[in-house]
């Protein structure tokens, strides 16, 4: 009995601890246009991936419940508006060359886990607790200069 009991308190605290791990981590220094192109593509990513899921949303008929159907019935077109920065953003790093299979591993790698860092960063501003990680949201103000580059 105890032992179930250890078990499934460890459990319980299991996703708690892999966040606070996740946030201890410091995020890939930017380096230049690139890498911030890199860490767009992941918070759109993640964006896009989080208006999908607002189209889920059941709502009900209530009127405390009018700003999740108006959340609800803008989400398609928020999610097209983040997916197709991911394209463009994608597409700038196609252009140079940063996705090609041919770039060493430790390149491929270290863009990699820039791209991660976007999708943590977005996940950790705006997570379904409310749990919000300052720190994440002010990173994430990097891409708002970058999406109005790319949507020139």
């Amino acid at each position: 009995m105890r032992f179930g009991l250890c078990l499934l308190l460890l459990l319980a605290a299991l996703p708690a601890w892999a966040q606070a791990q996740a946030q201890a981590q410091d995020p890939e220094p930017l380096l230049n246009d690139d890498d911030v192109a890199a860490y767009c593509l992941g918070v759109n990513g993640q964006l896009a991936e989080r208006f999908r899921q607002m189209q889920l949303w059941g709502c009900g008929k209530a009127a405390g419940m009018q700003w999740c159907r108006d959340a609800k019935a803008s989400a398609p077109e928020a999610m097209r508006a983040r997916e197709r920065l991911v394209i463009r953003f994608a597409n700038v790093l196609t252009r140079k060359g940063l996705l090609d299979v041919e770039r060493p591993p430790e390149s491929r790698a270290r863009l990699s886990r820039i791209v991660s860092d976007g999708t943590t960063d977005t996940r950790a501003c705006f997570n379904p607790k409310g749990d919000r990680n300052e720190a994440a949201c002010e990173r994430l103000q990097r891409c708002e200069e970058a999406e109005q580059r790319v949507e020139q």
